[in-house]
This record gives C-alpha cells, sequence and structure tokens, in this order.
C-alpha cells in the first residue's frame, strides 16, 4: 500500500456514503440558463472561474473569481476533493441560479460512479453534467465523423457514458451524468451549448480562470 493508502480509505468511504445520494432521473423541464465552471493553478493557489450563460444565445450573462490556497494533494480519481472547495466558492457568489451546471471532469464515468460532476451535483443539489477531455476508465468505439455522433462507453458491460462528437472531424469528448440528469438529456444540452469541442460554459471559463 502507498503511502496515501490509509487516506484514499477514507475517502473510499466517503464515496460510499455519498453513492446513496445519486440520482440520474430528469430533474429539468426547461433551460433557460446554464453555468461552466474551471479551475487554473499557479503553484499551491487556484483560480476559479463560473461562467453563466444564456441557453439560447449563449450570451455571457454573468461572471465570477474566485482565487484560495489548495492543500489537498492531486491524485487521480479524488479530484473532487482537490477542486470542490475553490468551485463551491465561486459558485457561491453567483447571482443567477443556473439551471444546470456543466463541469470538466466526470460524472458517473469514475471508479467510484462519484467524479466531480457528481459530487457537485449531490452537494449543490442541481443537475449537473460531467465533460472530460480524457477518458478516465471504461471502452468504446470511436464515434462517427458528424457533429451529434456518439458511442457509448462502458465498463464491465454498464453503461456510464458516451464519447460525443460536438464537432465534426474534431475529437470527441466524454460526457457523462453528473446528478438530476439522464443520460439523453445531457447529450442534448451539451450538443445544443457546443460552437467547438469544449461546450461554451467550459471553454469560457477556462479562458477566465487565469492568474
Amino acid at each position: 500500500m502507498d503511502v496515501w493508502g490509509k487516506e484514499t480509505e477514507l475517502l473510499d468511504s466517503i464515496f460510499n456514503d455519498l453513492k446513496r445520494h445519486i440520482d440520474l432521473k430528469d430533474r429539468l423541464d426547461r433551460v433557460k440558463i446554464v453555468a461552466g465552471t474551471d479551475v487554473s493553478y499557479k503553484g499551491s493557489i487556484a483560480c476559479a472561474c463560473a461562467c453563466v450563460l444564456d441557453f439560447n444565445s449563449l450570451r455571457i450573462i454573468e461572471k465570477k473569481i474566485s482565487q484560495g490556497r489548495v492543500t489537498f494533494p492531486y491524485l487521480p480519481g479524488y479530484l473532487s476533493f482537490r477542486e470542490a472547495p475553490i468551485i463551491l466558492k465561486v459558485i457561491s457568489k453567483l447571482e443567477s441560479k443556473p439551471d444546470c451546471f456543466i463541469f470538466d471532469g466526470n460524472g458517473i464515468l469514475h471508479p467510484h460512479n462519484l467524479g466531480l460532476a457528481t459530487f457537485l451535483g449531490i452537494v449543490l443539489k442541481v443537475p449537473t453534467i460531467g465533460c472530460a477531455k480524457n477518458l478516465l476508465l471504461g471502452r468504446y468505439k470511436k464515434p462517427k465523423k458528424e457533429r451529434g455522433s456518439f458511442t457509448y462507453v462502458r465498463d464491465k458491460k454498464r453503461i456510464l457514458g458516451v464519447a460525443l462528437r460536438t464537432r465534426t472531424r474534431v475529437k470527441e469528448i466524454y460526457l457523462s451524468c453528473g446528478w438530476g440528469i439522464s443520460l439523453k438529456k445531457a447529450i442534448d444540452i451539451v450538443l445544443a451549448i457546443s460552437k467547438y469541442r469544449i461546450p461554451e460554459p467550459l471553454r469560457l471559463a477556462h479562458a477566465y480562470a487565469k492568474f
């Protein structure tokens, strides 16, 4: 067992306790505003940005930025414990109430089915979607080259997400449900808010999460 063995055992037990709060039923009747967050680092200081967009026009309604010191180390599979505090801090500054959040990370496409999007969805009690640029686990067949094409990502025969083509002939992203949303609804929302490979709320949050 590595030096983090005892600590990860504790974190795993927290994940197991949170699992009973996972809810993938659609809680979205209509999406009017959607938000995305991203975090950048400079040493031990994190800068988080939350961008809120009008769902139809993709116009920025609101943008907030927060900085803070991060004490939790980078551990693969435990990103939630590192990034959730600074993300929740910046979300608490928002004046608007997004109908849905898109997070740069995974939802249930995670070894514990509790990636950043699911973790934060449980905390916020707002529908969340995980959009990752790299595959954390599972297998899939390459989707067709046209925008909107997708294939399912499976782990031990269970569907945990999709590899989704958000732009024709551009590398796919890995989409999974966070909390309060079905996979079909998540796909529809992400395609509706994607001009490029990365959905606009995430792309803009990434651009503004700078020191």
